[in-house]
């Protein structure tokens, strides 16, 4: 069935319909449908990891990062939103007395949510937490490239979730850009970049409110002070998590040229930890997607072709995998920073001090993250100011898309618009504000004419 037809375009509308009609405001009505996902996850854990498994090769521990991450955003929300809810009273200035004013939060109506591959349940059903959580209905599309996943979604939303409440639609690519041309209140989209930006083409058609959750070219900056063994540890966890098909996974690392020799030492020396010495062969690499695979084995045969790899080089066409590679990469190379590699693909690149670092940063597309070891208070706070980026991690990486009450998201190429917890209500709430004023002291001088007032107010500010 094609998603045009008119039995969706009646759906769509029945759920705008909901939230018009005011069935969707109490805090009762989000609290159950937030609850359903929950339940969703808790009796259905088994089929989700066997889903992601068949899709993404995904191990269980990051097949369970997924329903775990949307929980915690469950948790957060149900201890949190009767106060989110709640009016907020602005100060309203002393010469409209008697009055005041107050920011109130309502629904925007019907969410369209845009599901990524790499993370294929996490992406649809935490920002559909928030969207419930603002009480507004949902249309969800699962990404195509996950077929197990999409048709596991599908038919556990139907049997969860009234379809006045959310509808959940499979398709490919053109799918996804018809479903944005429909009127929706707002759309939420996690993806590339070049992928938003036609979203966003699509959706200014009916001046469609976005979020945009895209790639992020996140570079790591390692100091001489740097405690290089946790540092490696960190970083190996983090960009071969999922073989770096993470928005959030560090893209390269910038190291100080005195520590470099060691550190290389100390990536390998984790690498082997985490998957042995064959990683081809481990259940906690996971595999890449069909098109990424072919784009990574072509940058990874020219890299080998030109002796640059430092380690790993791997890779196994039967099993959608490659090896975590490291790559010496120059300073003057452009193409490498520039671009989201969203592989299993980690350059390191030589510096003489941080300043040569952040004007690479600067010459890019503003960063998802940038992931600082090392340095000191000064230089952390030197490179927030001197760069623009999402968030700023110190010591650490991937950590604040973790972190559930942290406004997440990007800046520039990298995205706009935030979601988790509160910033999620508020994402897909309308800040609605009200002014109430009395009948007493109804002064003359807000009247024509003017000449009085005009006096006034000369004399008060020395005109």
């Amino acid at each position: 069935m094609k998603i045009l037809d008119t039995s969706y375009r009646a759906n769509i509308n029945e759920l705008k319909n909901k939230v018009i009609t005011g069935q969707t405001e109490s805090i009762n009505w989000r609290l159950q449908q937030i609850s359903k996902v929950c339940q969703l996850l808790d009796e259905n854990k088994k089929e989700i990891i066997k889903a992601l498994s068949l899709d993404l090769g995904k191990s269980d521990i990051e097949a369970l990062s997924e329903i775990l991450l949307v929980k915690e955003e469950i948790s957060l929300i149900k201890k949190n939103l009767r106060s989110w809810m709640r009016p907020k009273r602005v100060q309203t200035p002393i010469y409209l007395f008697p009055s005041f004013s107050k920011v109130t939060y309502e629904p925007l109506g019907c969410v369209l949510i845009l599901g990524p591959y790499n993370y294929p349940l996490l992406y649809l059903l935490k920002p559909l937490v928030n969207v419930f959580s603002s009480g507004n209905t949902a249309v969800i599309k699962p990404s195509e490239k996950c077929p197990s996943t999409s048709k596991l979604i599908k038919n556990l939303s139907n049997k969860y979730f009234q379809k006045d409440t959310l509808l959940t639609i499979e398709g490919d690519y053109k799918d996804s850009i018809k479903l944005v041309e429909q009127n929706f209140d707002h759309i939420f989209f996690t993806g590339s970049t070049e992928t938003g930006k036609s979203i966003m083409k699509s959706a200014s058609k009916n001046l469609t409110p976005l979020t945009l959750e895209l790639s992020g070219t996140n570079p790591v900056i390692i100091f001489k002070n740097a405690n290089l063994e946790i540092a490696a540890k960190r970083i190996v966890w983090g960009k071969f998590f999922n073989s770096g098909q993470s928005c959030m996974a560090p893209n390269h690392i910038f190291v100080e040229k005195e520590i470099e020799t060691e550190l290389v030492q100390e990536l390998i020396k984790f690498i082997n930890i985490f998957y042995g010495k064959n990683p081809i062969s481990s259940k906690n690499l996971s595999k890449l997607e069909n098109r990424q695979y072919t784009k990574t084995s072509e940058l990874l045969k020219r890299y080998k072709k030109e002796k640059r790899i430092l380690y790993g080089g791997i890779n196994s066409k039967k099993r959608m995998k490659i090896s975590p590679t490291l790559l010496k990469v120059k300073l003057e190379e452009k193409n490498i920073f520039q671009k989201e590699l969203f592989s299993s693909l980690l350059p390191i690149i030589k510096i003489e001090n941080k300043d040569s670092a952040l004007k690479k940063i600067n010459q890019a597309s503003k960063p998802l993250a940038i992931y600082i070891f090392g340095g000191d208070k000064k230089i952390h706070d030197h490179i927030s100011k001197v760069t623009s980026s999402g968030t700023i991690c110190i010591n650490d990486v991937m950590l604040p898309v973790l972190i559930p009450n942290l406004p997440f998201g990007g800046v520039g190429e990298s995205g706009m618009g935030k979601f988790h917890g509160e910033e999620g209500f508020k994402n897909f709430s309308n800040q609605k504000s009200i002014t109430y004023k009395g009948y007493l002291f109804d002064l003359d001088l807000r009247y024509p004419p003017y000449e009085r007032v005009i006096r006034l107010i000369k004399f008060i500010f020395k005109i």
